[in-house]
């Protein structure tokens, strides 16, 4: 890959974003590597929306028990609602660059 070209490209204060873009993109296309290099771009992409997609499922498993919980107006819930809370902000913070919360609220990212 020919790096140096497209370190020039980035640095250069000529073009706009857009041209820059483009450039990189021809550069990428005259290397024989790009394809492999772009399949193991997909499959590290693929593993982390596998990981997103547990994390998710597990949070939400949690959440339900949680609500559905006979004992959650008690005072002993099988498990305590400000944990599981907890647990999914902790979820929110892991993955905010890839989930948002739809609704506007302060505090959360």
């Amino acid at each position: 890959m020919d790096l140096k070209s497209i370190k020039a490209i980035i640095d250069s204060k000529e073009y706009p974003d857009s041209v820059k873009e483009n450039l990189i993109i021809h550069v990428l296309s005259d290397d024989d590597n790009v394809i492999p290099i772009m399949l193991k771009i997909l499959d590290g992409e693929r593993d982390n929306n596998k990981e997103l997609i547990m994390d998710s499922n597990a949070e939400l498993s949690r959440a339900l028990l949680t609500l559905e919980d006979p004992k959650l107006k008690t005072k002993k819930p099988i498990i305590e609602l400000k944990f599981v809370t907890g647990e999914i902000r902790k979820h929110y913070l892991k993955w905010q660059k890839k989930i948002r919360c739809t609704f506007k609220m302060e505090g959360l990212p």
